[in-house]
């Protein structure tokens, strides 16, 4: 079904085959290239299976906006369907930069937020890197509920001795802990200490969100997994074992078969009754050199943290991850959302 605003029409792209999905990777391409200009340019499989190999308990949909022949813009929305969130859709939109200030991004939004409306949403998170995605967003009636940090580890900078004596010291300061990993999909043996370890990302900051995190359960969590695998990815997994044997913290980087150049940080977290025991540094540190060994190619590894979690921030700083990105986080309501891009 297409929509029209002014010059622009906007269509929803289904499948990487035809016409439309091609045009929706150029402008993917171009945006991108704004952002990140020194990074590869994303190949069309991998924004493929952001958009279309998506783990069963989530809902991405996404529309590319035309006028005439030439792509001008396209947006994203995602639900995560954890049965306590499902109302929460997060809203991606962006304009080729060639083509900013001709009402695309008003154009997007008017299709996305119906999009939105056809999954049950009723609230809309959305996040910016500049004050005119802030000002859209404001525009929209979306409120600042945080601010988030992507930080970049550049490992021709890493200090390889520091890393090492966070391995090797580890042991004396977390006595009887220990360190389980793999590489590839999680092996079904793993799948529940895994989960439960990776409990410990419930209580992370989430600043005024209006958001209930909720754990992840061990078929949720290989269905991830396994739409990550399908998607050009290797997990790099680290697991922390408590004295008794039971979980205690996990660490997760995604290494790319498309661009082996670049590394992204998954979840890392302790769980709180295993805290104090530099058992962060420790999962971080090994999960690194199981990347580097399995990936000798990997030369950047990108990260995002709320500026309101001071523990990870600081290990993410002493490893050497620099700020690359200020993002600034927004939510409203989707029946508002809509009146002011009907009003627009």
């Amino acid at each position: 079904m297409a929509r029209t605003a002014a010059r622009v029409r906007v269509v929803e792209v289904t499948r990487p085959g035809g016409d439309d999905f091609p045009a929706l990777h150029r402008v993917w391409q171009a945006v991108d290239a704004t952002i990140n200009p020194d990074d590869p340019p994303i190949p069309p499989e991998e924004l493929a299976g952001e958009l279309f190999a998506v783990p069963a308990d989530e809902r991405v949909r996404a529309w590319l906006a035309r006028e005439g022949h030439e792509a001008t813009g396209a947006v994203k929305i995602r639900q995560h369907r954890d049965g306590v969130n499902d109302a929460i859709v997060e809203v991606y939109a962006m304009t080729h930069p060639d083509r900013r200030r001709r009402r695309v991004a008003w154009a997007l939004l008017d299709a996305a937020l119906a999009g939105v409306a056809e999954l049950g949403g009723t609230s809309v998170v959305g996040w910016s890197t500049d004050e005119a995605g802030a000002a859209l967003c404001r525009k929209l009636g979306l409120t600042h509920r945080q601010d988030d940090r992507c930080s970049r580890l550049r490992l021709a900078d890493v200090d390889d001795e520091q890393q090492r004596a966070w391995i090797d010291e580890a042991p004396a300061r977390a006595a009887g802990y220990r360190l389980e990993g793999w590489v590839g999909v999680c092996p079904e043996r793993w799948a529940e200490p895994l989960a439960s370890a990776l409990d410990a990302m419930v209580d992370a900051p989430i600043g005024d969100f209006d958001f209930d995190p909720q754990p992840i359960t061990p078929a949720r969590l290989l269905d991830r997994e396994r739409s990550w695998a399908a998607q050009g990815f290797d997990i790099v997994t680290t697991l922390a074992l408590a004295p008794g044997g039971g979980p205690a913290g996990a660490s997760q980087l995604l290494t790319s078969h498309r661009r082996p150049s670049l590394g992204s940080q998954a979840d890392t977290g302790v769980l709180a009754a295993h805290r104090g025991h530099a058992l962060g540094r420790w999962l971080k540190a090994e999960n690194l050199r199981r990347a580097r060994a399995h990936e000798p190619a990997l030369a950047v590894v990108e990260t995002y943290n709320a500026e309101a979690n001071p523990h990870m921030l600081a290990i993410n700083v002493a490893m050497g991850f620099r700020p690359y990105l200020a993002i600034a986080s927004f939510q409203g309501s989707l029946a508002e959302a809509r009146a002011s891009v009907a009003a627009a």
